[in-house]
């Protein structure tokens, strides 16, 4: 884990925590969009932190692989050996896969904002993480859904019954609502 990465994750906490201080001052209306983006922002930033505290940095395995290969040399040249480091240099990357990647993010984002429009927050979010968690993160479809249904879950407790927000329903949600009430 290299520090600047480190560095970008708390960064990006703080920005967020400060964002969700700040939506609280705001009146329960002005408060929504902030905290839909802070509080799930806040929970990733945490995640990322416990993770990259639980796996081993790349540098430490590389030097504990290094020093594995010395003393098997060593054995069998008879006395010390030592490797030295090289750097690895990233390959320049290719421009149309760049675009093709940028593509797709931007796909993702089109199409997630024109589902909370259409179908709103609670059909949205569970449709995208369990598309993007299958397709992009390659997950099986049984983490897919219970990450997907998890989420939801969380979302609906820490949004609608914890800060009392009422999130966007949509045209098409609302309009379906409307007609199964009444």
């Amino acid at each position: 884990m290299s520090l600047s990465r480190q560095s970008m994750t708390l960064f990006m906490l703080a920005v967020f925590v400060l964002m969700v201080g700040v939506a609280m001052t705001y009146p329960a209306g002005a408060r929504f969009m902030p905290l839909t983006v802070g509080i799930p922002g806040i929970g990733l930033c945490l995640l990322q932190i416990f993770l990259d505290l639980k796996r081993q940095p790349d540098g430490e395995r590389q030097i504990d692989e290094m020093r594995e290969a010395e003393a098997k040399a060593a054995q069998v040249v008879g006395h010390e050996v030592h490797f030295g480091h090289a750097e690895v240099i990233d390959a320049p990357a290719d421009e149309k896969e760049t675009i093709r990647r940028e593509v797709i993010v931007w796909a993702y984002f089109l199409a997630f904002i024109g589902s909370i429009l259409v179908f709103g927050f609670y059909v949205s979010i569970p449709v995208f993480l369990i598309t993007f968690l299958k397709e992009r993160a390659k997950a099986s479809w049984t983490r897919a859904f219970a990450m997907g249904g998890v989420a939801s879950i969380l979302y609906y407790l820490v949004f609608a019954k914890g800060l009392g927000v009422t999130l966007y329903n949509g045209v098409a949600t609302g309009w379906l609502l409307d007609r199964l009430a009444g």
